[in-house]
């Protein structure tokens, strides 16, 4: 049992299946997400087009094989804006920090920072 072990996590074979590319996208969009707080919407969308564009160069495509890539590319996007729809809502607020009157009347607000888990909508 201890051979069927896999040494990589990813490898370029099982970056081009569906379910590798979008473990692909979904962590490397977390992780970016998670690092800097950004929007990962359209971060998602281009790591999900580039993956599908070295997919279709790894395994020797050409032309109209970039066409179907991109079709890909979203695919694999769709499915890992999907996942992490499972993920539930942003977490706004963290727990016992609350505005006081003055705060409200200042327009301070509440800091929200990305959960590495939440929905990318």
């Amino acid at each position: 049992m201890a051979g069927m072990l896999p040494n990589e996590f990813f490898t370029p074979q099982s970056m081009l299946t569906l379910t590798g590319a979008t473990g692909i996208v979904f962590v490397v969009t977390n992780g970016l997400k998670t690092a800097f707080n950004l929007a990962p919407r359209w971060m998602g969308l281009a790591i999900a087009q580039v993956v599908a564009a070295i997919g279709v160069t790894l395994s020797g495509g050409g032309g109209m094989d970039y066409f179907v890539g991109v079709i890909n590319g979203f695919l694999i996007f769709s499915t890992a804006a999907g996942v992490s729809s499972a993920g539930g809502s942003e977490g706004a607020t963290p727990r016992g920090d609350v505005l006081n009157a003055d705060d409200i009347r200042q327009g301070r607000k509440l800091e929200t920072r990305r959960r590495f888990w939440s929905s990318w909508f």
